[in-house]
């Protein structure tokens, strides 16, 4: 029985994100043109193909393909932008039907009813297990972050990016809310923020259809955006009650330090160091530390803003409650001005128990400078 999607692709780098998003809902398996010998498609429901329409060496080469192989699946083709002259290419090529690549999740399940697939069957299974390890990965993670910036060694990178791809592997197999139920199992709020924001920032990201370096980026930069606190006296980071004036003052030198952290360390780019120093900037220039406002503030900056203090309202803490994730979202709101409304326009407040992405086609936010496709 089949049990599989398979991508074929001209450009595996490219066709990622469509493997991530469609990994939501199928497996997928993506081979690349070159690659491909038809070889394995008897388990495939179909032949996803992702390449240049536009490209006559590269339709060539599919045709030879189709050629030798005599594949009997149907092949549905992902085209991107409305240009007939690609659908009409596909159809030539045999195309049983196209699909947007900027796909929603009604285009997905027409094609699971046409095929007959069975979401329960096609779901990602051991969420539960897969986000209890990247939470596990994540507070050991902080541990040794902690003991490298106190012994002046270099931090460890490799197992930061493993961390973001545990993020990112969690959260193709169980949702957001989910997610951050598990994190309320941990006591410590230090390690339960750093895993909501990398969480929530994780999940926005991929559901708006960014590509997986700009995902992973993001991720980067969630964690590490409190590397700085590491420099602040425990006494005042776990401090039951509201801080004092000069206390406040000392907390609000933590991005300054986390920026003084990854530069003298050299192993991440200015971007990752970017969201670590001015996450608590503001678009009207109230933030800190430098006042930056408008466009001097970056996407990520943006991102990882709102996320930060949507993470920081729905936590517990020692001098209050959490409040819910309708009551977060429209603090948020009243903030007005000083946050970007077309990321908060991306964000709303879906269900009880946690903050879903808007759903619907990628697009670019703020300024620009982060991409989706």
């Amino acid at each position: 029985m089949p049990n599989y999607v398979l991508l074929i692709t001209d450009n595996p780098e490219r066709s990622a994100p469509v493997a991530e998003q469609l990994g939501q809902w199928l497996h997928v398996k993506m081979v690349a043109l070159s690659d491909y010998a038809g070889t394995g498609d008897l388990e495939a429901y179909f032949l996803l193909i992702d390449i240049d329409l536009s490209d006559r060496k590269i339709i060539d080469r599919l045709k030879n393909n189709f050629e030798i192989t005599s594949s009997a699946k149907d092949k549905i083709f992902l085209i991107s932008g409305k240009f007939p002259s690609k659908v009409y290419q596909a159809n030539a090529l045999g195309a049983a039907s196209t699909l947007p690549s900027c796909f929603e999740k009604i285009d997905i399940d027409k094609i699971m009813r046409r095929y007959a697939i069975t979401p329960e069957k096609n779901k990602g299974h051991g969420g539960a297990e897969a986000t209890r390890r990247a939470l596990n990965n994540i507070q050991l993670l902080n541990d040794n972050i902690y003991e490298a910036v106190s012994s002046n060694e270099p931090l460890p990178r490799a197992q930061i990016l493993s961390s973001c791809d545990g993020i990112m592997e969690s959260l193709r197999h169980t949702s957001i809310g989910s997610f951050l139920e598990t994190i309320r199992q941990y006591d410590s709020y230090t390690y339960r923020h750093c895993m909501t924001v990398s969480g929530i920032a994780v999940a926005f990201a991929m559901d708006l259809g960014m590509r997986s370096a700009d995902v992973r980026r993001i991720s980067t930069g969630a964690l590490l955006h409190d590397i700085g606190k590491v420099r602040i006296p425990l006494s005042i980071l776990d401090k039951p009650g509201a801080l004092s004036a000069e206390e406040r003052v000392q907390i609000n030198k933590h991005p300054g330090y986390g920026a003084e952290i990854l530069r003298r360390d050299g192993q991440f780019n200015d971007e990752v160091v970017d969201i670590t120093l001015h996450h608590h900037e503001l678009l009207d220039g109230s933030g800190y530390p430098d006042g930056l406002s408008g466009d001097q503030i970056t996407d990520p900056v943006r991102i990882i803003t709102v996320v930060d203090i949507y993470s920081a309202l729905i936590d517990n803490r020692a001098y209050r409650d959490a409040v819910t994730p309708g009551e977060a979202y429209q603090i948020l709101l009243d903030m007005g001005a000083r946050l970007d409304r077309d990321i908060l326009g991306a964000i709303r407040d879906d269900r009880a128990d946690h903050t879903i992405p808007s759903p619907g086609c990628p697009r670019a936010l703020g300024n620009g400078l982060l991409t989706v496709q």
